[in-house]
C-alpha cells in the first residue's frame, strides 16, 4: 500500500479511536457520577481507568479494521495513548 493510502487510514483509525474513547469516558462519567473540577470544570475519570479505556479504545480500532493495518497501529498506538 502507498503512504498516502496508509496515513489516509490511520488517519480514519485515529478518528474512530478518539470517538471510542470519547464514547467510552462519557459512560464512566455517567456510571460514576463525576462531577465537574472546581478549578477547571473538566470531568475526568480516575486515571488508572483511563488507561484501561485507551486500551480498550485501541482494541475496538483493531477490531473494526482488517488484520493488515493492525501494524501500522501498533507503530502509532503509542503517540495515540499520550496524555494530552
Amino acid at each position: 500500500m502507498d503512504q498516502a493510502t496508509e496515513r489516509m487510514f490511520l488517519g480514519l483509525a485515529h478518528a474512530l479511536f478518539m470517538n471510542r474513547l470519547h464514547l467510552l469516558r462519557l459512560t464512566e462519567v455517567v456510571r460514576l457520577h463525576i462531577e465537574p473540577n472546581q478549578d477547571d470544570g473538566n470531568m475526568d475519570v480516575p486515571s488508572e481507568l483511563d488507561k484501561e479505556l485507551r486500551q480498550q479504545a485501541i482494541d475496538y480500532v483493531l477490531t473494526c479494521l482488517p488484520e493488515e493495518f493492525a501494524p501500522a497501529i501498533h507503530r502509532v498506538k503509542a503517540d495515540w495513548l499520550r496524555p494530552a
